[in-house]
């Protein structure tokens, strides 16, 4: 569970990371959040698989005993918690490409649990009591206290990405593509980084309310019909790439103004363009590592996915909420290295405040779970 946890969001964040070439065979950063998305939920569809190996096969004599007391239900009842998961998703996908900052994004991941509490009082009918609040506020405390220097700069001195050099081999010729990315003081399009920064904070954190709503929807509809969790996952994962599969053909004839980022959503600025986005995955001229991280992505969710619950049923829901915190402290330790030129654009730098705001967070969250006060 820790360590596919911790490959899911690193693959996710090197998709962005390097630059490949389009459908118009020039080199761009891998920004298409909802191809990414898609790929996520062809990930929670393999869940499906190992749900119907354990019932049919592993279990082939007594099929049954894997829905246990589980009601009938239509799939169709968990396409809202699979749209959810879609805007969610690929908010924080976006989210991420404005921070480049991995390591706060997983700490940000952990924000539903701020959500949910607020949610669970007026759909679930649920109390929260001192400890969930006192969790809640030391999350909030953790979070701000690592955004900081971010958001003001003046804090950092030194932590800038000045001289990063990407280089890119072209196969054709041998020879090498050299370009210059310029993140130091401005970000896209001219926006401060400062700003650009807080403009993905904010897009994660949006994007985690819905995944709050979503996890609330299940907790309601999993509880009434006692489904079994990993059939949840793969009918989300299978609702989320057929509701993908339709909407990808109607945006790509979106287009959007340049001003509104329309030039970072494929070559000709539509609201997301799948065809560029396959040819950067799919092209052999691009050297397949694209290709390779969005492959990690895909098994690394669907093994997450089967791991949290496999630890949820064999020792209890505590101990995946502790596990679930380790890998926080790994992503961001794992993007303090420096990767090299080629990916150095998430290219993370220790500052004192980051190792106080993970501990107070992760204090948060075992106050929220009950964990301290056992």
């Amino acid at each position: 569970m820790v360590i596919t946890g911790t490959l899911n969001t690193c693959s996710s964040s090197l998709q962005i990371a390097r630059q490949a070439r389009g459908k118009d065979r020039k080199f761009q950063y891998f920004e298409h959040y909802y191809v990414q998305t898609l790929f996520m939920m062809l990930g929670e569809s393999l869940c499906m698989v190992v749900y119907v190996v354990n019932k049919y096969i592993v279990h082939r004599d007594d099929p049954k005993s894997v829905d246990g007391d589980a009601l009938d239900m239509s799939p169709l009842v968990l396409w809202p918690a699979a749209f959810l998961d879609i805007v969610a998703t690929s908010l924080g996908y976006m989210g991420l490409a404005f921070m480049k900052d991995p390591g706060f994004f997983q700490m940000l991941r952990v924000s539903p649990i701020i959500f949910c509490g607020l949610l669970s009082m007026p759909v679930l009918k649920q109390k929260l009591k001192w400890f969930n609040w006192t969790g809640i506020l030391i999350v909030c405390t953790g979070l701000i206290i690592k955004a900081l220097p971010n958001v003001f700069t003046s804090m950092l001195n030194h932590h800038k990405r000045e001289g990063c050099t990407i280089e890119f081999e072209n196969p054709h010729n041998a020879s090498f593509l050299n370009a210059t990315a310029i993140e130091v003081a401005d970000g896209a399009g001219g926006m401060a980084r400062s700003t650009e920064y807080a403009l993905g904070i904010g897009l994660v954190l949006v994007g985690e309310f819905f995944h709050g709503v979503q996890f609330v929807y299940e907790e309601k509809f999993i509880t009434k019909y006692n489904l079994a969790p990993l059939k949840v996952v793969g009918i989300e994962g299978i609702c989320g790439v057929l509701t993908l599969a339709v909407l990808l053909w109607p945006v790509y004839y979106i287009p959007i103004p340049e001003s509104l980022g329309g030039a970072s959503l494929g070559p000709d600025g539509r609201f997301e363009d799948a065809i560029d986005g396959f040819v950067q995955i799919f092209d052999g001229d691009n050297g397949y590592w694209l290709l390779i991280w969005t492959i990690g992505n895909m098994c690394s969710i669907a093994i997450f996915n089967f791991a949290g619950i496999s630890v949820t049923k064999e020792l209890n829901a505590t101990t995946r909420a502790v596990l679930d915190q380790i890998r926080v402290i790994l992503i961001w330790a794992i993007f303090l290295i420096p990767f090299g030129p080629y990916l150095c654009r998430l290219q993370g730098y220790f500052h004192f405040t980051a190792p106080i705001g993970l501990s107070i967070l992760i204090c948060g969250v075992f106050f929220y779970n009950n964990i301290i006060i056992i």
